[in-house]
């Protein structure tokens, strides 16, 4: 570190010594969140897949950390754990993905040009010469005046679909900002609800965000989906292809793709009967797996000792999977193996505070974020405390290992009151708050916060900065080359060369962020608006 960089963040802290969190900071450093990144990530819990030796290790390890702090158990019956019942479906194509149309027939294979997953838990699957048709973004909006299905019957067919939602309008789906609309899990479920047999997403890696290799790594996997009940609608198969792949499929039936997309691009596009029937089948092994949440807390003292503020990471990730220079363990150093040991240090240091919170801190390190958010919905659905009394959910997924920033990034900056509450944090640390810079990608969507949101609890998630002290341009751009080259691969490995000093200065600041809002006097809220407003 140099002179300057020590001495910027020393006036960071000076700025912060009046605060709560001045008296135990120091307790987050470089160590406390290398050593569980470290451990979590190693080969011995061979990627911490749910219903796997390695997953229960990474709970044991949790548990047991939270125990050597003296916080609390907070999971059922006065135990660590809060039980998470999952269904495991691994599924294996015994009939490879065929197209024909009055342009003749096609062959694909797996993953090369797309991948299959069996979207409900029976012995086999299969499409058997089911008529296959564009359905544009594949979204229904009321609110937007957008329906893409309009009043076309698929049922018993298979949809195409683009990825993401409209974006050239900023007064339409918020403009470049990805809603929920444009994941590919509302693709899904729009498609089941219409009755669609299946559902095949069109990848193109500035629509997911990430490259066609994050998704081939996915086939042939073990998938996971909480228990099905009979009034939610599935799908047969769910399905990603690449972009060769959708061209294709549209040539058979006489049809140019980029054309398709130009006319679903406004609210007149009709859903396009290719004139292409396709087949398909999966095997598929079905298992019933005990996974569980680990749940532990401070209590709060004093009259609002019942209100709840609840931190997340989720602990998981994807196990053992398709060989990538002859590795075949996917170990999640950053994704989150690196959450998980930030949740820990919050843990420790809060667990010394030299007096009890004003509130009860919920320390919850969830399981199968990677297979739909699982762990943190089944607890939103299910919460150990009365979901009222929850006022505030901090997620981390993911942190800095690149070196400190000046700037800290926030997920769905501006939807709720804990904005205000970082941008001031910021400020007294030196530092800024900015808003997520990669809008299009719907990060707001994609992990364990937003199951939170979902029933209506404000929450807070933050993601490194681009603003380096020290080898801006060079740090840029190893940050940026992660999602492209790490980023669900094998490679996502511990690699005792990172610069946690960016990552002790941003667990800092949830640090105090986090007692801020412990201790403040009124509860955090959704701003005026905001499309989880109403569900508060």
């Amino acid at each position: 570190m140099t002179r300057s960089l020590a001495f910027l963040i020393l006036v960071a802290t000076t700025a912060v010594a009046q605060h709560p969190a001045s008296a135990v900071e120091h307790l987050i450093d470089r160590e406390s969140i290398a050593g569980p990144m470290s451990y979590l990530s190693d080969d011995l819990l061979e990627g911490r897949q749910p219903g796997t030796r390695g997953g229960a290790l990474a709970r044991l390890y949790i548990r047991t950390q939270f125990e050597s702090y003296g916080v609390k158990p907070a999971g059922r019956d006065g135990s660590w754990d809060q039980p998470v019942p999952i269904i495991g479906i691994t599924s294996t194509v015994t009939r490879a993905l065929g197209a024909v149309g009055k342009n003749g027939a096609a062959a694909f294979t797996a993953p090369t040009d797309y991948t299959a997953q069996a979207g409900k838990p029976v012995a086999g699957t299969e499409w058997k010469d089911a008529p296959l048709v564009f359905v544009g973004y594949g979204i229904h909006a009321p609110e937007q005046n957008w329906d893409d299905y309009k009043d076309t019957d698929v049922k018993g067919k298979v949809v195409l679909v683009m990825n993401n939602d409209p974006a050239d309008d900023p007064n339409l789906f918020a403009g470049k900002t990805r809603l929920y609309y444009g994941r590919w899990s509302y693709k899904f479920e729009e498609a089941a609800r219409r009755g669609a047999i299946g559902c095949v997403v069109i990848h193109t890696t500035p629509s997911a965000g990430y490259p066609f290799q994050v998704i081939q790594a996915t086939h042939g996997r073990e998938r996971f989906f909480l228990p099905f009940d009979d009034k939610t609608p599935t799908l047969s198969i769910r399905s990603w292809c690449s972009n060769d792949a959708a061209v294709k499929l549209c040539k058979l039936g006489g049809f140019d793709l980029d054309g398709l997309r130009k006319k679903a691009e406004t609210r007149e596009f009709s859903p396009v009967e290719l004139g292409v029937k396709i087949d398909l089948a999966t095997k598929n092994r079905v298992r019933e797996i005990q996974s569980a949440n680990v749940l532990g807390k401070i209590d709060g003292a004093g009259p609002q000792s019942d209100e709840v503020v609840v931190v997340t990471a989720h602990f998981d990730h994807l196990g053992r999977g398709r060989p990538v220079q002859k590795d075949e363990i996917y170990n999640g150093a950053l994704d989150n193996a690196s959450g998980s040991a930030a949740l820990l240090s919050l843990a420790r240091a809060c667990s010394h505070l030299p007096s009890p919170p004003r509130r009860t801190i919920l320390f919850t390190a969830v399981t199968a974020e990677e297979s739909g958010l699982l762990g943190s919905l089944y607890f939103a659905r299910h919460p150990t405390v009365p979901r009222r009394k929850m006022i505030a959910n901090f997620n981390i997924d993911g942190i800095n290992i690149w070196g400190p920033t000046k700037d800290i990034a926030m997920i769905g900056h501006g939807k709720n009151s804990l904005t205000d509450v970082a941008d001031r944090v910021a400020k007294r640390r030196g530092r800024v708050l900015v808003p997520n810079p990669e809008v299009d990608k719907g990060l707001f969507y994609r992990s364990d916060h937003f199951s939170f949101a979902r029933v209506g609890v404000p929450s807070a998630y933050f993601k490194a900065g681009h603003d380096f002290y020290e080898r801006a341009s060079i740090r840029r751009r190893v940050k940026l080359s992660y999602t492209g080259t790490h980023y669900h691969q094998p490679s996502d490995e511990f690699d005792a060369r990172w610069n946690l000093d960016g990552a002790v200065h941003d667990v800092r600041l949830m640090l105090e962020c986090l007692l801020t809002v412990v201790g403040a006097d009124e509860e955090p809220r959704w701003a005026k608006g905001d499309e989880f407003e109403k569900l508060r």
